[in-house]
């Protein structure tokens, strides 16, 4: 039986909208595994954030384990103080003398745990300052730095990557999801490049087909989303229909083939994906787009569901199904969409698509 833990910065055991972390979790359980959570990046300092983190924190019980199920528990840590980028250079020198040392406060009762697990997942972020006490307290664990974003992309203090860095030597493994993310990993340390898993399961079963009409293309995420790209597709594409997923998901000004559903549950996308006829990703170009879009969770839905996929040349990465355009440049957008159109779903190739269990089994051999 694996015994794993997920420390992270970023999510909670138990939340609204479900990410990779809450997959694998699942994935383990569903193995007989244990996954629980240990979730950082709390303080009396995130009463002044907008991330609505502090929020959330607030309706669940701190401090202390709580237990989710036979297979999952969660401590949620919440501190007098956690590490932060500050705006200022010399500020986040002076304060990183002090927050890289963040890990020595990790509570007793989360440190009496350690021991016991076979495997840390550590997500990138604030937990890689815990890294070097929970290879002291967890000295058999195999401890794997799971490079789910870049440190600078995340806006994260100087003092992660420092730490990172310097503790190398207590990781068994990195994980990333990006072959673009290989130049930036520490090294003396095995890399493994294994793309998101997906619930397959969930596109098998959804065989209701939500449209009321031909002729359907899905926008999933907001991520980096460019609505220059669907504005350009709907205005020149009348008789198509454009579906959008995602809070932030909308155009700057309505087109009336163009529906924005929002926040909608995984569940019902999924039928979305699976009966639309072309899948679109319309990447901004910028800082880190090229590792977010080769790690793009959305991608592989889209290939797994066999569709042609429009999204910009720098996200194509090799795949013969992705028709790529310039972003900013209209004709080139129009001439990919022309593409995917055209493009024989029959040859889309899905062997390399894996579903989260089988990702589980590989990342925690």
């Amino acid at each position: 039986m694996r015994n794993v833990l997920f420390v992270t910065g970023q999510h909670f055991a138990e939340a609204p909208r479900k990410v990779d972390l809450h997959f694998l979790a699942d994935a383990l359980n569903a193995e007989g595994d244990r996954a629980d959570f240990l979730s950082l990046r709390l303080s009396q300092v995130s009463r002044f954030s907008s991330e609505g983190r502090w929020e959330y924190a607030r309706t669940r019980t701190c401090n202390r384990w709580v237990t989710l199920s036979d297979l999952r528990d969660e401590y949620i840590w919440v501190s007098l103080i956690h590490p932060f980028a500050m705006r200022y250079r010399l500020l986040n020198w002076l304060s990183g003398l002090v927050f890289r040392h963040y890990g020595m406060l990790l509570p007793e009762a989360a440190r009496k745990r350690l021991p016991d697990y076979t495997h840390i997942l550590v997500e990138s972020g604030i937990g890689a300052l815990l890294t070097p006490i929970l290879r002291k307290l967890a000295p058999k664990a195999k401890i794997i730095y799971h490079a789910a974003d870049q440190l600078q992309t995340i806006g994260a203090h100087p003092c992660f990557e420092d730490v990172l860095k310097a503790s190398a030597k207590d990781y068994d493994l990195i994980h990333i999801l990006a072959e673009d993310q290989r130049k930036d990993m520490p090294g003396g340390v095995p890399i493994l490049l294994l793309r998101h898993g997906i619930s397959t399961e969930v596109f098998d079963r959804a065989e209701r087909n939500p449209f009321t009409s031909a002729r359907n293309a899905v926008s999933v995420g907001d991520m980096l989303f460019d609505p220059h790209v669907l504005t350009t597709l709907a205005r020149s594409n009348p008789d198509w229909t454009f579906h959008l997923f995602g809070r932030k998901a909308q155009l700057d000004t309505p087109v009336a083939n163009v529906i924005a559903h929002g926040e909608t549950p995984f569940e019902t996308v999924a039928g979305y994906i699976r009966h639309a006829d072309i899948g679109i990703a319309p990447y901004q170009d910028g800082k880190g787009a090229s590792y977010l879009s080769q790690s793009s969770l959305k991608m592989i839905q889209y290939t797994y569901c066999r569709l042609p996929i429009v999204a910009p040349l720098f996200a194509a990465a090799g795949r013969a199904h992705v028709c790529g355009y310039q972003p900013g440049n209209e004709a080139s957008i129009l001439a990919a969409f022309e593409a995917a159109k055209q493009f024989d779903r029959s040859i889309i190739d899905t062997n390399e698509v894996m579903s989260w269990v089988e990702t589980a089994r590989v990342l925690f051999a």
